[in-house]
């Protein structure tokens, strides 16, 4: 029996032929579906790509580095102490100027600025310093006694004097009023008096400059055996103090004048102190 192909009777070029009238028919059955599923065919068609967020690379975290401090704003009343212990008198004086210009209320400044001021020789200027903290405190006890040094450096020894006593009934326990104002009484020639107020001003500290100036007033009084043993005591306190060593050198070529009494520095001291009382006591 003879059986019939698709492909028998046809020509190469039929077949390509038969071929795209198939592709058209498939077409246009597919564009059939599709009206009849509801999808609207436009006359333009604008093809979109999906589009993709692309990530940024990432690694590690960098350490940011925060801005470096600023440096300490230094206050000009250290400036000015670092200046004085140095040695840079003028310097320290600009600085405690400033630093009173910034507050006029504050009294260290004012004081350190006499001391240096005094230091320089300029005790007219010191005073001026030192009246102002008086000003602003009436009851300080530190002030009277630079103002003792002051009138001290510029010949006024009544009114050092007075400046000292004021001092110490402000503050009883001021070994350096008291020596400050022995000094003075013995610059004055007051050997007697001042071999008091020294006595006491050892009593408040071992000081080595308090027993130098306890030995001067005993080489006064004529007590040279006491005054040798403090000028030792000061050296044993300080053994670099010259003042002392000077003093003892000179004293060795002294002789104490026999029969003299031995001093009892604990009643000179008592002695001192009564006197205190009877400066706090108003004079009628």
């Amino acid at each position: 029996m003879y059986r019939f192909t698709l492909a028998e009777g046809f020509e190469p070029s039929q077949t390509r032929r038969a071929v795209g009238i198939a592709l058209v028919v498939l077409a246009m059955g597919a564009a059939a579906l599709a009206v009849g599923c509801g999808h609207k065919s436009t006359d333009t068609t604008t093809a979109t790509l999906p589009t993709t967020t692309k990530a940024t690379p990432t690694g590690p975290a960098v350490p940011v580095t925060p801005p470096a401090p600023a440096p300490p704003t230094v206050s000009h009343y250290k400036l000015a102490v670092n200046a004085w212990r140095s040695g840079d008198r003028d310097g320290a004086v600009t600085e405690f100027r400033a630093a009173i210009a910034e507050d006029s209320s504050k009294l260290p400044p004012r004081l350190n600025l006499s001391r240096v001021l005094i230091e320089q020789g300029k005790a007219k200027e010191a005073v001026d310093e030192i009246q102002q903290v008086i000003a602003l405190d009436s009851t300080s006890g530190s002030a009277y006694r630079l103002l003792g040094r002051a009138h001290d450096f510029q010949g006024q020894t009544d009114s050092a004097v007075a400046d000292y006593r004021r001092a110490i009934v402000l503050n009883d326990q001021d070994g350096w009023s008291m020596n400050n104002l022995g000094l003075v009484q013995i610059e004055r020639g007051e050997y007697d008096e001042a071999l008091k107020t020294l006595s006491r001003a050892v009593e408040l500290s071992s000081s080595a400059t308090f027993r130098n100036s306890l030995g001067l007033a005993l080489e006064k009084t004529g007590h040279y055996t006491a005054a040798t043993e403090a000028f030792k005591s000061a050296l044993s306190a300080d053994s670099g103090y010259t003042k002392a060593q000077t003093n003892l050198t000179r004293l060795g070529a002294l002789t104490e004048a026999p029969g003299t009494p031995a001093v009892d520095l604990a009643a000179q001291a008592l002695a001192f102190m009564q006197e205190i009382e009877s400066w706090r006591t108003p004079k009628n």
